[in-house]
């Protein structure tokens, strides 16, 4: 345990420092060699756009981000800025899309499940800042990985999850006059999926509550105080298909689609409401948060590719094919508006001013409003315990 401190310590100063090198010298060009006698008149460079952003933002969040809170409300355990632990997930993540034919009034529905993953993840926080990452543990799981800073007022962190082999089911129907053709296919196997979210938030009872101490236990929330908070989220989606699935539907004929590649972004905002209720000046700590929101979808994409060259393609099949294919993609860069809600529950236990142990629960679930057209509804819930140590 100690030597995976000492490791993720150094390796978060490493990534940290490296960045900070990195902005400083962003923008600058290595000085000429000059004579003593001609250093002072050499003008001083002014740092670059972003280095100046990099520091101001440094600054802001030393000052206010790290400090302010009310005494006996909220502190920093002295001494002890660093918190590193292991985390142990199950995750249950569900993708459902709606692809309808607008001409012929034919759909298909297809749903995607992770089923029950895990995932065991290390990770390591300095005053707020954080990452983590745990590799694959089974064939559904691939990678998780997760960088964030949480403060005082504001904070975020970047999610990044990977699934392949996910289960899906896919449900049609035809409603053709002469063949009319309906029907299910169950336990299909080869979608990847690949989810990355942003998110972030603020406090507007900054000084009394505490969200970092439900996030990463880097501050310690030692009387009961509630927030409304405010939350912007962006999400990107990707699910492939490749031919290998759809050799599984067992198509009578070689004309079918061979990939289905689908993209989507969307834009998230709402306010909600947090509440941290403790006992024993904070030795044990339940944390209960809602945040409704509203979800823009946009930029959505769908790429499709025939199997083998469509030119050898009857002109019936080829005609079809084109027109499907057409509708989808127009269809899904159509931007729409619908809701959303993430919901958190967490329990912690400061064993001592050291140790901490704990468990969460987190479910976001977006959905659409909409009749026509593509709709994709998106449900992620991940349960966690784990147990950390400050130093």
């Amino acid at each position: 345990m100690y030597f995976c401190i000492v490791v993720m310590k150094r390796l978060t100063l490493s990534i940290l420092l490296s960045f900070t090198f990195f902005l400083s010298v962003m923008g600058q060009e290595p000085a000429p060699i000059q004579r003593l006698d001609s250093v002072a008149a050499t003008p001083v460079r002014k740092p670059s756009a972003l280095v100046r952003a990099w520091n101001w933002f440094s600054r802001w969040r030393d000052k206010a981000q790290l400090s302010g809170y009310e005494p006996g409300y909220v502190g920093y355990p002295k001494g002890l800025p660093w918190v590193a632990g292991l985390y142990g997930y199950m995750a249950l993540t569900n993708v459902d899309m709606h692809l309808p034919d607008l001409t012929d009034g034919s759909y298909f529905d297809v749903y995607n499940t992770t089923g029950l993953s895990s995932k065991l993840s290390a990770g390591i926080y300095y005053t707020g800042w954080g990452i983590s990452f745990g590799p694959r543990l089974s064939n559904k799981s691939n990678f998780y990985f997760d960088f964030s800073s949480y403060g005082r007022v504001f904070g975020f962190d970047i999610k990044l999850d990977n699934y392949k082999n996910l289960h899906s089911r896919i449900k049609w129907e035809t409603p053709d006059v002469n063949t009319p053709l309906d029907g299910t296919l169950r336990g299909l196997m080869g979608p990847e999926m690949l989810l990355l979210k942003l998110n972030t938030y603020f406090v507007f009872n900054a000084r009394k509550f505490s969200y970092a101490s439900a996030l990463s236990q880097t501050t310690w929330q030692r009387r009961s105080a509630g927030s409304l908070i405010a939350g912007l989220t962006y999400t990107a989606l990707y699910t492939g298909y490749d031919d290998e699935f759809f050799k599984q539907m067992n198509i009578s004929h070689p004309y079918y689609a061979d990939t289905l590649h689908f993209l989507s972004h969307n834009m998230l905002a709402g306010i909600g409401y947090a509440y941290n209720k403790v006992w024993k000046d904070g030795r044990w700590m339940l944390h209960a948060s809602l945040l409704p929101m509203v979800r823009w979808s946009f930029y959505n994409s769908i790429d499709i590719t025939p199997h083998g060259d469509l030119s050898d393609w009857p002109e019936q099949y080829r005609q079809r094919y084109e027109q499907k294919a057409s509708e989808l993609k127009l269809n899904a860069a159509a931007q729409r508006v619908s809701l959303a809600a993430i919901a958190r529950v967490a329990a912690f236990w400061n064993i001592s001013t050291r140790w901490v142990a704990g468990a969460t629960c987190t479910v976001s679930n977006y959905w659409g409003g909409y009749r026509d057209g593509i709709k994709l509804t998106n449900f992620d819930a991940i349960s966690m315990i784990y147990g950390a140590y400050r130093f």
